[in-house]
């Protein structure tokens, strides 16, 4: 398992070279020759889409999505099956989002990974998730695979975000939800449903009494008592 961090100006050591900041994992976890680990750098710089030049420089000659693909290959260094992709892409320009995205499906099917994607862009998550779920406040509130969920949103909160999603054809109008009042603290949530306080169904059950996270047919499943 390895992580992909949200911000590629922050996660490499400034200090370092690509050389080192990729082939530190090969020197602490395999019996490789400096030679070697340079030509195993040099490889997964190709695999990302970056030039075997490229191992002599350090973090502030680069891009942010440049910098990103240097994040991406440190993952991938020690070949894992499960990665965490902690918003990997929201501190990029739109344009090398979509570079940064396409490459990450491609190593996807090339390497057999899983990912864990978190991002708060519903956009992305739509082009690179197959199964998509939805938390607040730290609770997981509705989990279904990715046609299901955005065809038919069931909990009021996932349909408030779909709502939120620009619509790039003017002549299809959506129903905005404009969700009333403030987020409360993760700290100290609300009692029962912890999106009541904004919900626009919620009843007093809901105060009272925590919804099941339960299966309401086809793996889709939801926390709501009326669901």
């Amino acid at each position: 398992m390895q992580i992909i961090f949200q911000d590629p100006y922050a996660s490499l050591d400034p200090r370092k070279t690509v050389s080192a900041i990729i082939g530190e994992a090969f020197k602490a976890h395999e019996k490789l020759s400096a030679r070697e680990r340079e030509e195993k750098v040099q490889e997964l710089l190709a695999v990302v889409g970056l030039r075997p030049e490229h191992i002599r420089r350090y973090p502030h000659e680069f891009s942010g999505g440049q910098r990103q693909r240097i994040g991406i290959a440190r993952a991938l260094a020690l070949r894992p099956k499960f990665v965490v992709c902690d918003e990997p892409v929201s501190a990029l320009d739109v344009s090398i989002q979509a570079q940064v995205v396409n490459l990450m499906k491609e190593l996807q099917q090339k390497l057999e990974l899983t990912y864990l994607f978190i991002s708060h862009d519903l956009r992305v998550v739509k082009h690179i998730s197959s199964r998509v779920g939805v938390m607040y406040l730290g609770k997981m509130v509705e989990l279904a695979d990715k046609r299901e969920l955005y065809a038919n949103p069931r909990h009021p909160y996932t349909q408030a975000l779909l709502s939120a999603i620009p619509q790039p054809n003017a002549a299809l109008k959506r129903e905005r939800i404009i969700l009333q009042g403030d987020v409360p603290s993760p700290v100290h949530p609300p009692s029962g449903c912890r999106f009541r306080t904004r919900c626009p169904e919620a009843t007093e059950r809901c105060a009272l009494e925590e919804p099941a996270f339960k299966d309401i047919g086809g793996g889709h499943r939801v926390a709501c008592h009326y669901r």
